[in-house]
């Protein structure tokens, strides 16, 4: 037997960019992760220049979704995109690298596209999978002190020398008509390159290289300048203007991305809403869409009693504010603003209203962790991200109203249902109660000693009934509302049958004949629960028995513990199995028990609350047999012999 050596395969790597498309990239690497069974990781490389803040917060979003579909999210910094790939590749050695494919606007992308994967394909011996994503192209440059100025004004010096001595060149072929052309593609790719004001100022240099190159002995007479002057300035004004166009029209592409990103974005935010129940799990979301998407530190402030905020999903590390009775009406007074979207600010955080149809519900807090306000262009995303939490939670508001008005419903027509159904049952013993007392008020002698004693006997019997009645009615609400809870003990079942039956001796005998094993296991039970469990269906066997025997069998399981409660009486007709465990259920044509329908009712409840099940099955021979299941959720704990006690020795 020989055992493979051969590494194992390396993880499916995603080269994560901030378009909106790039969403694709995370759904096929996850694709391709699952059907290969490996591990899948989702990196960005953070480029100097290469993307605008606006697009980094989004390619964090996009890192935050591939996390919650089980990816590795890196977040890498390198000095170009190839490099921090190149990096990651080498220390990871990755099966597959997933990569989006942009459609080019320029020759300098189709270059710069071409050698990311010329420079990935050289470098490591990894297959790259392409993803058309036709997403909008990179930022251009832009310095950011003294050392980036002067490196673009050298860069800008050697592009118009390059033109000048070029257009010299070949001026001496095509003449003057070479030196427009030529300076015009230059300024061109100042422009596109690096802004307008890069471009003005390089403009302004290659008049001055114009007026040198124009006297000339090969440009002819000096007389002619002015008209070669108004039509140099033409053909460079000309291209510059073409090239603003362009770049005006590459902006406003761009503007179209980042609202279809945000709409993605928008789009999972409500996904992660609409699976929230409460207040808190709203709170979460928001928090986490808004710290992946804004970079900033959030919280959802509600307002709670003694003017003061509920702040969730907590209040760690946030900064205090005012309270509601201050912040609300300035936070909601967005139509005294320049703009309506404005958020409202009280340093270092900025507030936006949740608003419902009952008016503001509460605020949402933002702290940038770069400080200071929102940027103004994220106004309009913020106001939506305040929008879809105010929907949430006007939802989870409603959801809760109707809860708690069909609980009132239930509670107001259970209220009905046991006052109907009891009401005559409690007349019953009290009208019995009334006319025996009335009768042994009467004077002396007037009823004979024993008849006497039978009227007390049955005012002790029916008081006895009417407290056995309201007692099956407290402890049946009580269960339903959960003010009586199981408290579940290891203990034997036989002195749990024993205590029963003691409780239903000092009512009278009880014929019940019981069979349990001697080597029954302890059960996990609420021994005071299960005794009324026994005593009812006890009671309710002896009662339609008749002089019959009551059989109380009791075995064990694999898995459970089983007991029987069975009779010879009547039975339960077919088609009345199951309802007979409803409330107030009485067999038809066996009222005269006087019973209230709510002994089984409460064994079906104590059961349950169990874990455990109660059914009722046709005894063979005749009579019934109610059937009670009881888990054993562990194993029993080992009990401990007692230790031998020596023999006293013998004298």
């Amino acid at each position: 037997m020989t055992l493979d050596s051969s590494p194992a395969p390396g993880p499916i790597v995603v080269a994560l960019g901030s378009d909106a498309r790039s969403l694709r990239l995370v759904h096929a690497g996850f694709r391709v992760a699952r059907e290969r069974g490996l591990p899948w990781v989702v990196a960005h490389v953070d480029a100097p220049g290469w993307e605008t803040p606006e697009e980094a917060d989004l390619a964090r979003v996009w890192l935050q979704e591939a996390q919650e579909l089980g990816a590795e999210a890196l977040w890498l910094k390198g000095p170009t995109v190839v490099a921090g790939l190149l990096a990651l590749a080498r220390k990871r050695a990755p099966s597959l690298i997933v990569m989006g494919v942009t459609r080019a606007r320029g020759p300098w992308d189709r270059l710069e596209s071409s050698r990311v994967k010329e420079m990935l394909g050289r470098h490591l011996d990894v297959r790259i999978l392409p993803i058309p994503l036709d997403s909008a192209p990179p930022a251009a440059l832009a310095w950011r002190n003294l050392g980036d100025l002067a490196g673009i004004a050298a860069a800008v010096t050697v592009i118009l020398a390059m033109a000048g001595l070029f257009a010299a060149a070949l001026a001496q072929v095509l003449g003057f008509a070479a030196l427009p052309a030529v300076f015009a593609l230059a300024l061109a790719f100042i422009l596109h390159r690096w802004g307008r004001p890069v471009a003005a100022a390089a403009t302004l240099a290659s008049f001055a290289l114009h007026g040198v190159l124009l006297h000339r002995p090969f440009l002819g007479e000096p007389a002619s300048a002015w008209p070669r002057s108004v039509a140099f300035a033409a053909a460079v004004l000309g291209a510059q203007g073409l090239v603003d166009l362009v770049g005006q029209l590459r902006q406003e592409t761009r503007l179209g991305r980042r609202r279809e990103a945000e709409t993605v974005l928008l789009m999972l935010l409500g996904r992660g809403l609409a699976r929230c129940a409460t207040a808190r799990d709203v709170a979460e979301v928001l928090v986490r869409r808004l710290g992946s998407a804004f970079q900033a530190e959030a919280w959802v402030l509600l307002p709670a009693e003694g003017d003061a905020w509920d702040r969730l999903p907590g209040g760690d590390g946030a900064p205090p504010c005012a309270p509601p009775s201050e912040l609300l009406p300035e936070s909601g007074a967005g139509a005294s603003r320049e703009d309506p979207l404005e958020p409202f600010f009280e340093a270092p955080c900025s507030f936006v209203p949740l608003a419902g149809t009952g008016g503001t519900a509460g605020l949402l807090q933002i702290r940038p962790a770069s400080g200071g306000r929102v940027p103004q262009e994220r106004w309009g995303l913020l106001q939506a991200f305040a929008v879809q939490g105010s929907l949430a939670l006007e939802r989870i508001r409603a959801m809760e109203t109707a809860h708690r008005v069909r609980i009132e419903n239930e509670t107001e027509r259970m209220r009905s249902t046991l006052l109907g159904a009891v009401s005559h049952d409690l007349r019953t013993p009290l009208a019995a109660i009334q006319g025996a007392a009335t009768s042994l008020l009467l004077p002396e002698g007037a009823l004979p000693e024993a008849s006497r004693r039978d009227l007390i006997v049955m005012i002790r019997e029916e008081s006895e009934r009417l407290t056995r009645l309201l007692g099956n009615v407290l402890d049946l609400t009580r269960l339903e509302s959960g003010i009586i809870r199981v408290r579940k003990e290891w203990q034997p079942l036989d002195e749990v049958v024993g205590s029963t039956l003691v409780r239903l001796e000092r009512q009278g005998p009880v014929p019940v004949r019981v069979l349990m094993p001697d080597d029954l296991p302890p059960v996990p039970l609420d021994g005071g629960l299960m005794e009324q469990v026994l005593e009812n269906l006890l009671v309710n066997a002896r009662h339609h028995a008749g002089d019959g025997e009551v059989l109380l069998e009791a075995w064990a399981e694999p898995d459970s513990m089983e007991l029987a409660v069975s009779d010879r009486g009547p039975g339960v007709r077919a088609g009345f199995h199951a309802r007979v465990f409803e409330k107030f259920f009485r067999m038809p044509g066996q009222l005269r028990d006087g019973g209230a329908g709510l002994g089984l009712a409460i064994c079906e409840a104590i059961v349950k609350a169990h874990g455990g099940s109660i059914w009722v099955e046709d005894r063979e021979g005749g009579g019934a047999r109610f059937r009670i299941s009881l888990p054993q959720d562990a194993p029993p704990p080992l009990l401990s012999e007692p230790e031998p006690v020596p023999p006293e020795p013998v004298p």
